[in-house]
């Protein structure tokens, strides 16, 4: 029969697998921007991910702050939302640039759902920047402000609630130089082409991470679980 010492260590070892679960899926519940950096020059279409509401409450409302360099913001609709564009005073953005994105929900977005929020932008023509695209996520109950910058030497990961970035990346190249026999529509064609590709890979990347996390943190959760099962039934035989 196990010894009171032992039985303890299993049920402190049950604990630390089920922690071991939780804490990488909340460090990874961020409001995101993918892709996280785009061509300088070019449109590109940034997808904002809010994967939760705001500790267990219901999203109603998200609004995404356009920097002032991007000149041009087109939000895709969504079915389960309205969409209005603002400029700077918060009146609607007609003829003026469009300085943030608010979609209202039809409907609270539950907590434990996630959904997903389409610009297409007009990229700054000077590469090297790093621009912040702040969210405030507005609840039935509160509301989180993504809107943490890092500061010098600060890694962004530490931020409890950063706001998303994208980098503003060197242009490969723009397709018209005299012996690359490329028509005049080759090059943006393949700019959309190497955008599509380079959103593909990431949402890749984006799924298998997700994927191997899900099951490692399952298969540690099924370990810690038993092993507290064994301790409480050693317990109460004592």
């Amino acid at each position: 029969m196990f010894s009171t010492r032992i039985v303890r260590a299993c049920a402190a070892t049950g604990v630390a697998a089920i922690l071991a679960v939780a804490v990488p899926i909340a460090a990874g519940a961020h409001v995101t921007l993918s892709p996280d950096g785009a061509e300088a020059g070019s449109y590109a279409v940034l997808t904002a991910s809010v994967p939760h509401g705001c500790d267990g409450s219901a999203t109603t409302e998200v609004a995404i702050d356009i920097p002032e360099s991007i000149m041009a913001v087109t939000p895709t609709v969504n079915p389960n939302w309205d969409v209005e564009q603002l400029a700077e005073d918060g009146s609607p953005a007609v003829g003026e640039r469009v300085a943030t994105v608010v979609y209202t929900a039809h409907q609270p977005l539950p907590s434990d759902l996630r959904d997903a929020f389409e610009l297409s932008v007009r990229m700054p023509d000077e590469p090297g920047e790093v621009l912040a695209f702040p969210v405030t996520q507005t609840c039935e109950e509160g509301e989180a402000g993504w809107v943490e910058l890092a500061d010098e030497g600060q890694d962004p990961h530490d931020l409890d609630y950063p706001a998303p970035l994208v980098e503003v990346l060197s242009a490969v190249g723009d397709g018209h130089g005299p012996d690359d026999g490329a028509g005049p529509d080759d090059g943006a064609e393949a700019d959309e082409g190497a955008a599509n590709d380079a959103a593909s890979d990431a949402a890749s990347d984006d799924g298998s991470d997700i994927n191997a996390m899900s099951v490692a943190g399952f298969g540690a959760g099924i370990v810690g679980v038993i092993l507290a099962l064994v301790a409480l039934l050693y317990a109460r035989r004592r």
